[in-house]
């Protein structure tokens, strides 16, 4: 098959529609056919037909922030046979019997392709099952108790049928796997065991409602140098500042995937910088202001540190590209039309420890923030190019008194400054499913929340376009 696996982030929507924006370039073109909330399968355009298409893979995996892996495809069988090979209640022996043979055979055609030379090698292999959902019953009391060690023994098995001298298989914590609470295997255990290696690999076996693909793992995500940029620059905030992967994704949102250290980009709500580090390591000419002179000059220190970490040239003038500036005079302090971008999350807010009355959401809305974005969305339309996009994040707050969050209209705000709305999943990309926690309530999706569980003040992500 000529399709890929991308194992997607913990926030699937966000991943996917990050992922399907940049398959809308003519440097990745391709289009995602299927999904569940743990993977999406993809179809390039022209990918497969370049020799090296391996790492041009990597440099996509750098590129994203909401991929965990890829994997090239190299089989599917459907979801019946699945299902008749592994049912939750056994009731035809010789039913499932068949089906397993099937999926038997499966794998004896496909291990020859994986692994390119079998016969008196030592091969270490480890079994990734990614679910539809991973809270579905059919996930915990079948596939990790009887799918998983049904693979492991026939992989190993066939293997040395082929020739190999080993055959060893990575083995999960056998209290994971009695209880049904296993999560596969991570990409810095992709890194720890070497499974890119010809000898080594990851195995996926990725479950939709269509059926199961079997592919094995090309690229992994290295979470470990993005923790080390987000832990160990000298200056960060984990209350406030937005995770690496979300910076990442924000700036693929702006679309701009060829010639990026020529294009211009702005952060003007720098805080410490972490959008603007990872502007700097996704190869951006990245600008930054604040109001905060402090905020500022800890953003400057932070990417001295990483310029030296990362051993590349330091930014000249750094002082003119990063400036103390108040929002309501940024178009005074840089040339208008001057950026190709704009990225940032303004102030969401107070720091609710308690849930707040909507009585004093609405007054902090009405009275600071609305005229805030206004103000931001004004400046934008002055410094962006046309045709250039702003990706940016508004609060969603928890009440208590209401079990609907309180929310402000950025599209009213923006549209009133020119700025036309960008869906971040639409239909005509991206096929609802039948299964309502996958499904997309509208034909197009013009926000995505990004949130953890008990936070009060959440994330939306926008994105708007300079008419």
């Amino acid at each position: 098959m000529d399709d890929f696996i991308f194992v997607l982030g913990s926030n699937w929507k966000l991943s996917l529609a990050e992922l399907d924006m940049v398959l809308k370039s003519n440097v990745y073109a391709g289009k995602i056919n299927d999904y569940s909330s743990n993977i999406a399968s993809v179809k390039f355009n022209k990918l497969l037909k370049q020799e090296y298409y391996v790492d041009h893979l990597e440099n996509l995996q750098y590129y994203l922030g909401g991929t965990q892996k890829v994997a090239r495809i190299f089989d599917f069988f459907n979801i019946f046979t699945l299902k008749s090979a592994f049912p939750l209640n056994i009731d035809n022996f010789n039913e499932v019997k068949r089906a397993r043979k099937k999926i038997k055979q499966i794998l004896k055609n496909n291990l020859e392709k994986i692994f390119r030379q079998i016969e008196d090698r030592d091969i270490f292999f480890a079994v990734s099952i990614y679910p539809n959902l991973f809270d579905d019953k059919y996930y915990r009391e079948v596939l990790v108790k009887h799918f998983l060690p049904f693979l492991n023994k026939n992989i190993s098995k066939i293997l040395k049928e082929k020739g190999a001298n080993k055959a060893i298989y990575f083995k999960y914590p056998e209290k994971n796997i009695t209880s049904g609470n296993l999560n596969p295997i991570f990409p810095h255990h992709v890194i720890k065991y070497e499974l890119l290696k010809e000898n080594r690999a990851e195995l996926i076996f990725a479950i939709t409602e269509e059926g199961c693909y079997f592919g094995r793992t090309f690229t992994a995500d290295d979470p470990n140098f993005k923790r080390k940029v987000d832990e160990e620059r000298p200056h960060k905030d984990f209350k406030s500042s937005i995770s690496p992967k979300l910076a990442i994704m924000m700036l693929n949102f702006l679309n701009i995937f060829d010639n990026r250290h020529q294009k211009r980009i702005l952060d003007p709500f720098v805080g410490n910088g972490t959008i603007a580090l990872f502007a700097l390591i996704e190869d951006f000419n990245i600008y930054g202001s604040d109001v905060e002179k402090e905020k500022v000059e800890h953003t400057k220190k932070n990417i001295r540190w990483l310029q030296k970490e990362l051993e590349i040239p330091q930014i000249p003038k750094i002082s003119e590209r990063f400036r103390t500036i108040n929002i309501k005079h940024l178009s005074n302090q840089f040339e208008h039309e001057f950026f190709d971008g704009i990225v940032s999350e303004p102030d969401l807010g107070p720091f609710y420890t308690e849930e707040p009355y909507s009585i004093e959401v609405i007054e902090l809305f009405e009275t600071k923030l609305e005229p805030l974005y206004d103000i931001i969305f004004r400046e934008a339309y002055k410094l962006l190019k046309h045709d250039s996009r702003i990706c940016i994040v508004a609060p969603s707050i928890s009440l208590v008194d209401d079990t609907s969050d309180k929310r402000m209209d950025i599209q009213k705000i923006a549209t009133r400054h020119n700025f036309r709305p960008i869906p971040l999943i639409s239909s005509k990309r991206i096929t609802n499913k039948s299964n309502e926690i996958l499904q997309f309530r509208k034909q197009k999706l013009y926000s995505i929340m990004d949130t953890k569980p008990g936070q009060i003040i959440k994330r939306k992500i926008f994105v708007f376009q300079k008419s």
